[in-house]
């Protein structure tokens, strides 16, 4: 009987790429991507049943849903530094501040 150990095809045992840090939304994403990938292979292979592959999938599973709470706070501070810096005054709409917008005045004229 041959069980599987692990996705090989990815270096590491749980193939889960460290963490680079901070809230960069898209480094996230692709953090999850690739755990989602590694969960399924844990997940439909025969070790999927052993003590090890249930602890593999159970990590995997907890650093997606980790990584989906970091993109949500990320994502809500973006929406708090917006509506605060529209409640301060600063315009959204790059026209809204002068009216106009990409107009050249030549002080040589």
């Amino acid at each position: 009987m041959v069980t599987f150990s692990g996705p090989s095809a990815y270096g590491s045992q749980s193939g889960y790429p460290a963490s680079s840090g901070g809230n960069n939304v898209p480094a996230l994403q692709g953090r999850i991507q690739h755990a989602r990938v590694q969960l399924n292979d844990w997940t439909s292979c025969v070790s999927a049943k052993t003590p090890k592959g249930q602890a593999e999938i159970q990590k995997l599973s907890g650093e997606i849903s980790a990584d989906k709470q970091k993109i949500a706070r990320a994502q809500q501070s973006q929406g708090d530094i917006s509506a605060a810096n529209t409640q301060n005054g600063a315009a959204s709409d790059p026209t809204a501040a002068g009216g106009r917008r990409g107009v050249f005045v030549d002080a040589w004229a």
